[in-house]
């Protein structure tokens, strides 16, 4: 890809290693832009691209992507907490912004509702594009409409919520679909009383996550909101094995934590494709995942019964 002499003067580009720049801390060599200009949107969406936001929910390959990977610079990053008006209150937030520093500003304004993700690593623009949520909250539960730029257009538009058919970890918008922020209806609360259920969420997450150790989060979506994923991977008895550096968790099953740095894609996926060709031969259940991948194997998204006979 090249660039105009323009766009090079007002973005940053750079070479990297994306391991870097992703929560896993896996990845190969890649181009890093990092996109300060909206003047600069058109020519940027006119070539092949990445987008990257805070590298959580991602794994990405040894030899890296060949694409250049764009994030989104300060400013995208704006965050305007709107007047209360009976009750309620209208929160506009840029796609770079982390959604750690939105909860905190919504909990200190008494804004209620994003309290509900506290713990969960992502920028708001990766959040709103997989709907990311707990098991008491989704993303899009408070959002009131997005700004987005859809595959084969370059130039942003907003669309009311009523406009996602969002589901579980899908905002429901095509593949490609780039999201540069959103609007939230919040209703007030007491802030002491949100900051409580934040720091009670944050805990239970450190009492029952990996977090302290490299992950991309949750590798597999819940097979049935009766099943999750990592009650079935233990219940296979597979907590602990390890691949190289890479490890299924002992805390939580359904990571797989890169222990020591060490682990290469090639571990990760490795034991992914263990658990998935487990799962669907001894249980009948297919994992299908939750974890983004760039340049690895396909396999990762085959039925298991296609890869039968091949050792695992």
């Amino acid at each position: 890809m090249t660039f105009t002499p323009d766009f090079e003067r007002r973005n940053r580009i750079e070479q990297v290693r994306l391991a870097a720049f992703t929560t896993m801390r896996i990845g190969g060599p890649a181009t890093l832009v990092t996109l300060e200009s909206r003047a600069d949107l058109a020519e940027l969406l006119g070539q092949p691209h990445r987008w990257l936001g805070r590298g959580a929910n991602l794994l990405i390959g040894d030899d890296g992507v060949p694409e250049p990977v764009v994030r989104l610079g300060e400013s995208f990053a704006t965050l305007e907490l709107g007047e209360v008006s009976g009750g309620r209150a209208r929160v506009r937030v840029g796609a770079a912004v982390d959604l750690a520093e939105l909860i905190a500003a919504c909990v200190k304004a008494g804004f209620a509702g994003p309290e509900g993700l506290a713990g969960v690593p992502a920028t708001v623009g990766g959040a709103l594009r997989m709907n990311a949520g707990t098991n008491t909250c989704w993303m899009l539960d408070w959002v009131s409409r997005v700004e987005v730029v859809l595959p084969g257009e370059t130039e942003p538009r907003w669309l009311e919520r009523a406009a996602l058919p969002a589901a579980y970890r899908s905002c429901g918008l095509p593949h490609g679909t780039l999201f540069l922020g959103c609007e939230l209806e919040l209703a007030t609360a007491d802030p002491a009383l949100l900051k409580a259920t934040g720091t009670r969420l944050k805990q239970a997450k450190a009492a029952t996550q990996p977090l302290a150790l490299a992950s991309a989060g949750c590798v597999f979506k819940n097979p049935a909101p009766t099943m999750p994923a990592g009650k079935l991977i233990d219940d296979l008895g597979l907590k602990g094995e390890h691949i190289g550096a890479a490890e299924i968790s002992t805390v939580h099953a359904n990571f797989i934590v890169n222990r020591t740095r060490a682990a290469t894609c090639a571990d990760v996926v490795a034991l992914i494709r263990r658990i998935r060709e487990r799962a669907w031969r001894e249980r009948g259940v297919l994992l299908t995942m939750e974890v983004e991948t760039w340049n690895c194997p396909v396999e990762l998204h085959i039925h298991p019964r296609e890869l039968a006979g091949v050792g695992v």
